[in-house]
């Protein structure tokens, strides 16, 4: 009896050991099945903004519109309300914002113009009024009013209009070009 026993004990964790295999086996093909099926799709982050209103939509192939348009406000408001003394914070951001390939040469521009700024005592911001974004293209238009100041006094009011290119990857957005254009063309 005692070999009877064992015996069946054996069946037992053998039973075990093939269902447990049967699982595993049917784990793995269901995993398979999800990745494939997975795979061929477009990944979409949708960011809910801090204050009411529709929501940020980034993929790996474009972005919303108003993502597109919040992000060149962001940009543009943050390179030009420029100060010597917040330039190193603006680089900083800018380099957050902007395409690693850019980072260089959009960093090297704010520390030309704030090595301008300090030889004359101004500092610049700027206020957008529109905004025109460009989903497919990637691209925006930013018009507003450029002010600028020396010392204490406000030395100009222009209005100015910029245009800026944008590269998403991996479902990043980030900064390719800012450059103005020339009186809203």
């Amino acid at each position: 009896m005692r070999r009877d026993g064992m015996e069946t004990a054996f069946r037992r964790v053998r039973d075990i050991r093939l269902a447990l295999a049967a699982l595993l086996a049917l784990s793995m093909t269901g995993n398979v099945a999800l990745t494939l099926g997975f795979a061929g799709r477009e990944t979409v982050t949708v960011l809910v903004p801090a204050t009411a209103g529709p929501a940020w939509e980034v993929g790996t192939g474009g972005t919303g519109a108003r993502y597109l348009e919040d992000m060149a406000r962001t940009v543009a408001v943050t390179l030009l309300t420029l100060t010597p003394e917040n330039a190193g914070h603006v680089r900083q951001a800018v380099a957050r914002l902007s395409h690693p390939s850019a980072r260089g040469a959009i960093g090297a521009w704010v520390e030309a113009e704030a090595a301008r700024m300090a030889g004359r005592d101004m500092a610049s911001a700027f206020y957008p009024i529109e905004i025109e974004a460009d989903p497919e293209g990637l691209t925006a238009e930013v018009a507003g009013e450029l002010v600028t100041w020396i010392g204490r006094e406000e030395a100009s009011r222009e209005d100015r209009r910029y245009r800026l290119a944008f590269r998403i990857d991996a479902g990043r957005i980030g900064l390719l070009r800012f450059e103005q254009t020339e009186n809203g063309k």
